[in-house]
C-alpha cells in the first residue's frame, strides 16, 4: 500500500490517530486513497522587519531562512548557497514565524505602505 505521511504541531490530533513523533511533531500514515486533496504549507517568517520563507532545520534546532532577492540578503547577512539563493540560520527567538495566510496580509500591507501598487485579475 502506498502512502502519504500526515505532520500535525496540534497534541489533540493524537485523537484522530496520529502518533507523538518528537517535541510537538505528530505524525500519520494514510493511504493514498483516504486523501482527497493534498497541501503543503509553506510558513513565512518575519526576521529583522522583512518577510521571508521559512523551514525548520530540525539537525541544528534552528530556522532556516531562504531568499533569491540578492539585495535582501546582502542587507540581512545571508550566505549564497546556490546560484539565485541565499540562505541563514537563526535562531527561533529571533523571528516570527506566521502561516501563508497570515503572510499574503503582512505582504500586502508592507508592499502599499512602501507605495507599490498590486493589481490583481480574477
Amino acid at each position: 500500500m502506498e502512502g502519504i505521511e500526515l505532520n500535525s504541531n496540534d497534541k489533540k490530533d493524537m485523537n484522530n490517530g496520529f502518533t507523538h513523533y518528537k517535541n510537538n511533531i505528530y505524525t500519520k500514515i494514510v493511504g493514498v486513497n483516504e486523501v482527497g486533496k493534498l497541501y503543503s504549507i509553506n510558513p513565512y517568517a518575519v526576521y529583522k522587519g522583512e518577510l521571508v520563507p521559512a523551514s525548520e532545520e530540525s539537525k541544528i534546532g534552528k530556522v532556516l531562512l531562504v531568499t533569491t532577492n540578492t539585495e535582501l540578503a546582502k542587507k540581512m547577512g545571508f550566505k549564497r548557497t546556490d546560484k539565485y539563493m541565499y540562505s541563514k540560520s537563526v535562531e527561533w527567538d529571533e523571528v516570527e514565524i506566521i502561516e501563508p495566510e497570515e503572510a499574503l496580509f503582512v505582504r500586502l500591507n508592507f508592499l502599499i505602505s512602501n507605495a507599490i501598487y498590486i493589481y490583481c485579475t480574477i
